[in-house]
């Protein structure tokens, strides 16, 4: 029988997600898609050199990062992505577009609903801003799913704080 251990892996259901501070919690979110990031190679040919070029790395490059929740009375994503929109028609109007996203994983032992209990990894996103908003999901009266609501987020990286 496995015996659970401070090196277990940890679930990927137990989260919350907070913006610009840490108890600025964004209600509902049900999902958040990988934070990744990549490196493009740089070739660096030598002239003279036969074994090949030398490999160094490159520009560093963050992919966006998906949330998602069910439809709510809560209008924080409607509310920052029309801070963009604004950013679009009157630019010198347009502040906060940018935010602070903060990602808390917790353990099974942790519950999310309870402020004293700590994560165990919190990601920072650094100056994140909506580049695609869905507010309202293809609806059809046949099926009976939640209507769920997504932005895409657009940041200048990602760091582990926890």
């Amino acid at each position: 029988m496995a015996r659970a251990s401070a090196f277990d892996p940890f679930r990927t259901f137990k989260f919350r997600v907070s913006l610009d501070d840490l108890n600025n919690t964004v209600a509902g979110v049900t999902k958040v898609s990988a934070l990744t990031r990549s490196v493009t190679p740089n070739e660096l040919k030598q002239g003279g050199d036969l074994m090949g070029p030398l490999q160094n790395p490159g520009v560093l490059h963050y992919e966006d990062v998906v949330l998602e929740r069910g439809i709510s009375a809560d209008t924080t994503f409607e509310d920052w992505a029309n801070a963009v929109v604004k950013l679009q028609s009157d630019p010198g109007s347009a502040t906060g577009f940018k935010r602070t996203v903060y990602i808390h994983v917790y353990d099974l032992n942790g519950n999310t609903l309870d402020r004293q209990s700590l994560p165990v990894a919190t990601y920072k996103l650094n100056r994140a801003w909506v580049t695609k908003y869905t507010a309202l999901p293809e609806l059809d009266a046949s099926s009976g799913g939640v209507a769920i609501q997504s932005v895409t987020l657009r940041h200048e990286g990602w760091e582990r704080m926890v």
